[in-house]
């Protein structure tokens, strides 16, 4: 006894939703997705090095050649967004080369006000000391009263 069976018609949409990723296409997205990530790296950093023009760093110090860097206020790696208002301008001595940089952890900036890097900052720097939960010990350096003017005592 021959049994019968229908075919259900064709769906196109469900072929779509059920069919496999063309091969390498994860792979294009991942690239199409860095390069617009670096597109827009590229154009906050020039926003913050245009806003600022020059070593933002208030101390005298020797800016060791090279151009200049923008670095973030607040780590990405701490969830420090990717925009100008997260960047500040500093020689490169300043953000990663030196003995004491940013990079470093031996400097820091931090905001002023909620407009970041656009409005006044502090500078601290690192006392080589710990406190009891073994965090860094910092004091200022600086602070602006609006960007490069510094407060004075």
């Amino acid at each position: 006894m021959a049994v019968s069976v229908s075919r259900p018609p064709f769906d196109p949409e469900l072929a779509k939703r059920l069919a496999k990723p063309m091969r390498g296409s994860s792979l294009l997205a991942r690239e199409q997705a860095a390069a617009e990530a670096e597109t827009i790296e590229r154009r906050e950093k020039g926003l913050a090095k245009k806003r600022d023009g020059r070593c933002r760093w208030p101390e005298k110090h020797v800016c060791r050649g090279g151009p200049l860097e923008a670095a973030h206020v607040k780590d990405a790696s701490l969830g420090g967004v990717m925009e100008a208002a997260n960047l500040v301008t500093v020689c490169p001595w300043l953000h990663r080369r030196g003995p004491a940089s940013i990079h470093g952890k031996q400097l820091k900036v931090e905001p002023e006000t909620a407009r970041g890097a656009w409005g006044p900052l502090s500078f601290w720097k690192q006392t080589g000391e710990f406190d009891a939960l073994g965090q860094p010990i910092y004091f200022m350096v600086a602070r602006e009263r609006a960007p490069f003017i510094l407060e004075r005592d």
